[in-house]
């Protein structure tokens, strides 16, 4: 009681060096005198005591020193404060500072029942000083300051003159010494610029020190920085615009990972804005960053800097409501327009916006309008990539893989399947530009590896399964619906499994997923077989899974994903080669089967079904022999099935492909080492047979429709000349090399011996000159065989052979074989050989001639 009676009646002149050390005993930390408990302890008649003599104390000081004289000091120099007055005004600041200590801690006491017009006094006092205090006073200033700043967030009266004071003041500052502390004591009292008035000339330094902050590294990078910049664009219309100015007048100096706080400064003052502000920061600050983000040269070190920014406000229309709105309306009168801008580079700045925001719409319209709406910008979407502008195509296709593989599940499976299809079937390789084609490729694993599980399991549920029910096969019309749930049908499945398998990248992601995935996979594929059995057994009827085309696809997806896989697991035996060994027993037992039993007229109906099955087959056995996976037991049965293949299929469709497959197993006969030398004689011997009756076949076919026969055998020229070829690398003079070359013997001999036949008056007989003097069958064969020297000469060794062991025999077989000789020996590739084989027929002329006069001479 005692203590605080006697601190009450220190505040006085007289007593003032006690009172003086009252405040210093507090600031010490050592001592346990507790300014901040004493106040709390007096009662409000000693309150009201302590503030009356502050005031009184203050007065007296102010009126014996007048701040007006305290700069002149300070100016005159440190030597002139040892002056009796420069000691007078130390001894001043040291009071007022006392003052202004206890006033501070006063404010938190202050209850309204109280009278404190004596404690307002002192801070009306303090407050008219704080401008006249030299500079070297800081630590005056700054009390005076914090006591401005705690009476504006009390709200207690005359806080506006407080309020601003401390404005001003924390505003120089935190410009001058750039510290973080003072920013955070500023946007504390932010709410006291709205007292200062915007159009009084007064004003105007506070809009220049205001403007400042926004180019100020400090301000931006700070926390409360960025939100006390926010807070300016409330102050006044015309001072959005002076922001928005000065922001865009210092884009090209700020980095690049600046961006997204001035993007927040914006985001954050438009979200706390309304009526006029609102619209001024809509029309005049995020519409012209939209506009410029388009209209700006790609070029000019400003344009991604504004990208930056639209990129903030793209962002968080998920996740702040009102956003998605706003941007629909902003981008509505500028973006679609800029899609359509004759100038390229206007098209392309549009597209990366309108990927960016996509979907860009209103969540307030009608269901209705909401898909008519996103039905347009997904054909805007589909023109990008059709745009004559190559960057404009790369953006659309950048586009296309960021917007399917985020509404992946929403969209309609026709969108998807245009889409991707133009992106993989077309841009892929467009020749016209190499950017165009990379932009495919950058994409191709768009987030593959990280999302396949995701993937997967989607693919999985749109591909129908063994108990499936019968889906409609109608398309959909290329109709949008972002919120479709509807299911998916199979084909985009099976679109995107094709997708995932043809790219090596996709299909490495593809093959690293969980086994037991990929089995689930291969057999949902796999039950294509049974709705392609239907379509072929019942005319006209629904498969229960896939339509007619999704399951010929879906077959040779099945086909291929198992050797991929065979390929991938080969070092654990034969596990998914045995699969496609299983389709091949499918395609005996069940289809072939089934061509034999049906009548021509009703297999026509089904020609494409059965002859997709079996190109498929043969393609994939193909590739399987070609990589070597395909061992001596699935070259043998992959031959025998050609053979049956030929014995009942009529047309000769899959002769391309039976020439490849004999190629690659004629060349894989040397590389497999595990084979007995017998098993590759039994193999090769079958390859030999194969060919021998394709030949046969084409010969038929050609005496039955000589036009079709001939386009046929030149279609098969490339495949027929790199048998020919493989077979004459590898094996010469080796039963399937004279096999072979025998096969080719005696289908020009035949066909010739034909046409000789026919002559009926010598006069008409005219011996070959040229290649083009032959037959068809015989030009076409003759013609592949003289396009290699070697295989010339160990032809006319086979035709020399065939001549002496009477293999050819006869007067018409023998000129047969005279002609083609003479064509031989007419080529390019001249031989003693012929010499030798021409010898060899003149024998046999000479000695059938001599037989035959022998036999009339008998007869006479």
């Amino acid at each position: 009681m005692e203590k605080r009676e006697t601190f009450v009646q220190a505040v006085s002149k007289e007593l003032v060096g006690e009172f003086l050390q009252f405040v210093q005993l507090d600031k010490e930390a050592s001592d346990p005198f507790s300014l901040n408990e004493l106040l709390d302890e007096l009662s409000r008649k000693q309150k009201e005591e302590l503030w009356q003599r502050l005031k009184n104390l203050l007065t007296d000081v102010l009126l014996e020193s007048p701040v007006d004289g305290w700069q002149v000091v300070e100016a005159q120099g440190e030597d002139n404060m040892e002056t009796e007055h420069g000691s007078k005004m130390r001894k001043s600041i040291d009071i007022i500072y006392a003052i202004t200590s206890v006033v501070l801690a006063s404010v938190s006491v202050i209850n309204e029942s109280e009278n404190y017009e004596a404690l307002l006094e002192c801070v009306i006092i303090l407050n008219g000083i704080l401008y006249a205090l030299p500079e070297s006073e800081r630590k005056l200033q700054s009390s005076v300051q914090d006591l401005c700043v705690t009476w504006w967030e009390k709200g207690l009266p005359a806080k506006e003159d407080t309020g601003k004071t401390a404005f001003v003041m924390l505003l120089r500052r935190s410009l001058e010494t750039k510290t973080g502390a003072d920013i955070c004591r500023l946007w504390r009292i932010h709410q006291a610029l709205y007292c200062f008035d915007y159009d009084l000339e007064e004003s105007g330094e506070i809009k220049d020190m205001l403007l400042e902050c926004f180019i100020s590294i400090n301000y931006i990078k700070k926390e409360e920085g960025r939100r006390f910049l926010s807070s300016l664009f409330n102050w006044n219309i015309n001072f959005v615009r002076m922001i928005h100015g000065t922001i865009k007048n210092q884009l090209q100096g700020l980095q690049k990972s600046l961006m997204v706080y001035i993007a927040e400064i914006y985001f954050r003052a438009w979200k706390k804005a309304s009526g006029k502000i609102l619209e001024t920061i809509e029309n005049d600050c995020i519409q012209d960053f939209m506009f410029h983000g388009i209209h700006l040269p790609r070029r000019s070190p400003v344009h991604s800097k504004v990208r930056e920014v639209l990129s903030y406000f793209h962002h968080q229309k998920k996740v702040r409501q009102g956003v998605e709105e706003m941007l629909y309306r902003l981008y509505k009168p500028i973006l679609w327009r800029g899609l359509k801008a004759r100038n390229s580079e206007v098209r392309s700045n549009a597209a990366l916006l309108f990927v960016e925001a996509f979907p860009i719409r209103d969540p307030n319209l009608h269901a209705i309008e909401m898909d008519s709406e996103i039905q347009k910008q997904f054909e805007e979407l589909y023109s990008l990539l059709e745009d004559p502008y190559p960057m404009v195509r790369s953006t659309g296709i950048l586009g296309v893989c960021k917007i399917t593989s985020k509404y992946w599940e929403m969209m309609p499976p026709t969108i998807l399947i245009d889409l991707l299809k133009k992106v993989t079937g077309e841009l892929a390789f467009d020749t016209s530009s190499a950017d165009v084609r990379c932009s495919v490729f950058k994409v191709r694993c768009f987030k593959l590896c990280k999302s396949l599980g995701h993937i997967l399991e989607l693919v999985d549920n749109w591909l129908p399964t063994e108990h499936a029910q019968a889906k409609s096969n109608t398309a959909s019309k290329r109709r949008v619906q972002i919120h479709d749930t509807r299911p998916v049908k199979p084909e985009l499945a099976l679109v995107y499994i094709e997708y995932l398998l043809t790219h090596p990248k996709n299909r490495e992601c593809l093959l690293s997923a969980p086994r037991k995935k990929l089995n689930h996979l291969l057999k949902a594929l796999e039950t294509s077989k049974a709705d392609l059995e239907s379509l072929l057994q019942t005319p006209g009827g629904k498969p229960r899974g896939f339509g007619e085309a999704a399951a010929l696809r879906a077959f040779g997806l099945h086909c291929r994903l198992s050797i991929h896989l065979q390929h991938k697991f080969c070092s654990e035996g034969k596990v998914y080669l045995s699969i496609l060994e299983d389709t091949g027993f499918w395609l005996e037992s069940k289809i072939l089967s089934f061509i034999q039993d049906q009548e021509e007229d009703y297999l026509k109906l089904h020609t494409v079904i059965y002859q997709q099955i079996i190109q498929t087959y043969l393609t994939v056995c193909k590739d399987v022999v070609m990589v070597g996976l395909g061992d001596h037991q699935f070259q043998m049965q992959l031959l025998q099935r050609s053979l049956g293949i030929m014995q009942t299929v009529k047309g000769f469709f899959y002769v391309s492909l039976l020439l490849d497959i004999l190629k690659e197993i004629t060349g894989s006969s040397l590389i497999q080492k595990t084979d007995s030398d017998e098993e590759v004689a039994m193999l090769l011997d079958t390859v030999q047979k194969v060919f021998q009756k394709m030949l046969e076949c084409i010969a038929r076919s050609f005496r039955k429709q000589p036009e079709e026969g001939l386009r046929l055998l030149y279609s098969v020229q490339r495949p027929l000349h790199e048998f020919i070829t493989a077979v004459q690398s590898w094996h010469t003079d080796t039963p399937v090399h004279r096999g072979v070359l025998s096969t080719l013997i005696a289908g020009p001999v035949v066909e010739i011996s034909h046409q000789l036949r026919k002559v009926s008056d010598t006069e008409e007989f005219t011996p070959p000159e040229h290649l083009s003097d032959l037959p068809p069958f015989s030009r076409c064969l003759i013609g592949i065989i003289i396009k290699s020297s070697n295989v010339v000469r160990s032809f006319l060794d086979e035709l020399k052979a065939c001549v002496a062991s009477d293999d050819i025999e006869g007067i018409v077989c023998l000129t047969a074989a005279v002609h083609i000789i003479l064509v031989i020996n007419a080529g390019k590739h001249k031989s003693s050989k012929v010499r030798e084989v021409a010898a060899t027929v003149h024998r046999k002329l000479k000695t059938f001639m001599e037989i035959t006069l022998e036999e009339d001479s008998i007869e006479r």
